[in-house]
């Protein structure tokens, strides 16, 4: 089984919340991605796990004349039309994958192995991508917020270790009375503030993974993964900059960039976007949706 090693770029024609057309070429450890709008970063998430699905693959839906009552009540009446691509390396290749979405059904499908004369259709598309190891893409989902979706803990060191990453990055980063866990279930608490005070900050134990500091439990998880097995597929996360300030965001950010170069990880953020922050960190910029405005 192949495994994808590294997101080189992607794109789409408009999806939904990201009803713009957008494009991304992505550096091999870190890239942040801001949007004006956080609920488009969540819209972002939701097209990589459309693109890499292996479930949504229905061409017949564009097959019959006349489309049958249960398959409009799926796709509605007038479906949005998307058409993707990503491009992406594994152990032994490099890959482009364009797919073509009629609402949330798949209804075209080609993926180009790069530099050979290979390229797959439709059915043998999904096949492939069967078996590939695929990113994880870590979303605001709160039936699962608090588990370890990346990396379970395997023993009590694992465990023990990914509570220390997080915790002392937590307090490089100015969040003293930090207080991460995780149980040996892989099930993260995260302290809540009570107060905005960065110098007076209190915390009550939370089993809602709201906090800035979730981010950090994804990391420790990638970086104990990569430490275990050797490798690490690439990991997208959101990140709501809301509850934090200048200085807290960019230290945030330069944290997450610097252990992703030091560990051998592609770490992808996906932000809502301030003016500030944009201009002290390299950010992938979605377009400022004021200039569809009409006049």
């Amino acid at each position: 089984m192949e495994t994808i090693r590294e997101i080189t770029s992607f794109s789409h024609d408009g999806l939904d919340y990201m009803w713009y057309p957008f494009s991304a070429t992505l550096g091999p450890n870190n890239s942040v991605i801001s949007a004006e709008h956080y609920h488009e970063i969540g819209e972002l998430l939701r097209f990589l796990n459309m693109i890499f699905g292996t479930n949504n693959h229905h061409p017949e839906v564009v097959n019959r004349e006349n489309i049958g009552n249960s398959v409009r009540f799926l796709i509605g009446d007038k479906p949005q039309r998307t058409l993707c691509s990503i491009s992406f390396r594994t152990d032994k290749s490099e890959y482009k994958m364009q797919r073509y979405f009629i609402g949330e059904y798949s209804v075209e499908a080609k993926l180009q192995k790069i530099g050979t004369s290979i390229v797959y259709h439709g059915q043998d598309v999904i096949q492939v991508l069967c078996k590939l190891r695929k990113p994880f893409i870590v979303g605001n989902d709160r039936l699962f917020i608090n588990n370890s979706i990346i990396f379970k803990p395997i023993d009590n060191y694992s465990r023990s270790s990914m509570i220390a990453l997080a915790n002392n990055w937590a307090r490089m980063i100015g969040f003293q009375d930090s207080r991460i866990g995780l149980d040996y279930a892989g099930k993260w608490s995260i302290p809540s503030e009570t107060e905005s005070s960065s110098s007076s900050r209190r915390y009550v134990r939370s089993l809602v993974c709201s906090s800035p500091l979730r981010i950090l439990t994804n990391l420790a998880q990638a970086v104990m993964r990569k430490r275990t097995y050797g490798t690490c597929v690439p990991i997208f996360c959101s990140f709501n900059l809301e509850s934090l300030n200048e200085f807290e965001s960019i230290a945030m950010l330069d944290l997450i960039k610097n252990v992703s170069i030091e560990e051998g990880l592609q770490f992808i953020v996906g932000i809502n976007s301030k003016p500030q922050i944009n201009s002290m960190i390299d950010t992938i910029e979605t377009p400022n949706l004021s200039i569809y405005e009409a006049d």
